[in-house]
Order: C-alpha cells, then sequence, then structure tokens
C-alpha cells in the first residue's frame, strides 16, 4: 500500500508544470525562482517571499525581506508585482541598544501614480532623547516620506526605501535635532489591491536583422 501511495505521489508531482518566476518591474524582472504548480491559473495569487540577497548576492541586503504576488502567467513565465518588504527582527534588535531612543513613524501614503503604501519608518538615536526631540524627529520622518510618495512612482518609491535612500535623508535631516546611530524604512505594505496595479513586463527581444 505504501508502496502504491508513494508512487502516486511521485506520478502527481511529475505531472506538475513548471514556472520561472520574475520579480516586479522595480527589481529589474530578476528571477526568483522556478516554481512547480498544477497549471497556469494555480499560479495566480500565489506569493513568493525571497530575501533581497537573492536578488542582489550582496551580503548587507540579507535582513530584507521581499513579497511578491503573481498576477499573470505567461506560458511558463509567471509575472508578479511586488507586495512589500519587511526587514528581519533580528537585524531591527541589533539596531536598538540600552541607553538608545527608537523613534517610529507610520505613515499611509499615495504614490505619484496612485499607490497606496502604508510606510512604517524608525529612528535609533545614539543616545536617549527627550520626548521633544523624538516629536521633531518624527515630524521629519513624516515630512520625508509625504515629499518622496509625491515625488516619486510606485517603483521609484520603492526602490529608494528598499536602497536605503529614503533612510538616509532621514539621517541627514535629522540631524538637526540629534544625531542618529541608524534610520531605516523597516516595512512597507502595498494597501491597493496588486492586481489593480498596472503591471509592466520585460521589453520584448530585439529582432535580428
Amino acid at each position: 500500500m505504501s508502496g502504491r501511495s508513494s508512487r502516486a505521489a511521485r506520478d502527481k508531482w511529475m505531472m506538475k508544470k513548471w514556472f520561472t518566476v520574475l520579480a516586479s518591474s522595480a527589481f529589474g524582472f530578476a528571477e526568483l525562482g522556478v516554481v512547480p504548480a498544477n497549471d497556469e491559473k494555480s499560479m495566480i495569487g500565489r506569493t513568493i517571499e525571497v530575501s533581497f540577497y537573492d536578488i542582489t548576492k550582496d551580503i548587507s541586503q540579507l535582513p530584507i525581506k521581499l513579497k511578491f504576488q503573481v498576477v499573470k502567467v505567461d506560458g511558463d513565465v509567471a509575472y508578479t508585482q511586488f507586495k512589500g518588504f519587511e526587514l528581519t527582527n533580528d537585524y531591527i534588535r541589533s539596531l536598538v541598544r540600552r541607553g538608545t531612543s527608537r523613534i517610529d513613524a507610520i505613515r499611509d501614503v499615495v504614490t505619484k501614480d496612485g499607490v497606496r503604501l502604508r510606510v512604517m519608518a524608525m529612528a535609533v538615536t545614539q543616545n536617549r532623547v527627550k520626548t521633544s526631540q523624538k516629536r521633531a524627529i518624527r515630524k521629519i520622518m513624516f515630512e520625508i516620506i509625504d515629499e518622496k510618495a509625491k515625488e516619486l512612482t510606485f517603483d521609484e518609491f520603492i526602490q529608494e526605501a528598499v536602497l536605503g535612500r529614503i533612510a538616509a535623508e532621514i539621517e541627514a535631516r535629522a540631524r538637526k535635532i540629534y544625531p542618529l546611530k541608524k534610520a531605516e524604512v523597516r516595512k512597507i505594505k502595498v494597501l491597493t489591491p496588486t492586481f489593480e496595479i498596472p503591471l509592466k513586463t520585460p521589453p520584448a527581444p530585439a529582432q535580428a536583422q
């Protein structure tokens, strides 16, 4: 009986189709891996989670977890839309030490091209600060997040957040209030349903002359 069931399971596995999953346009349609599924329909809506390190091979990007959702399948290629990212808890804990202050800012924004995001940023000061200083730093964080959302498209905002450019601007501006040990955009959640965000696909290869 066990031999028949294991053979049936193996046959079922062999019948599955394999799909190459591509990251969204913000990440240059990088290949995220090859995933088995019964058919194209069962791939739609599937969420793929990877480390940013899997795309860049840069060890410093290991704490960044990215989420993509499959929104279209063409043949054996699955196209995704960016769904969100967050920093690992271990990394966040490593930033906050005794004698420092952690300041959190959570903001819902709409990008230049109309995509709604919930942006969660954090700042860690070099030493403990007063409540008034925390408020002033949080205000700067809100201002920068709002400015970037107005200026940037969805793809551009995600790139600036993941690559640390928004955090670097927070660090630079917050220095006027109090020096920061570190600033990070620790999490982004895409509030607009992924299927409603216009999908970009890689350009077709140029035809040989």
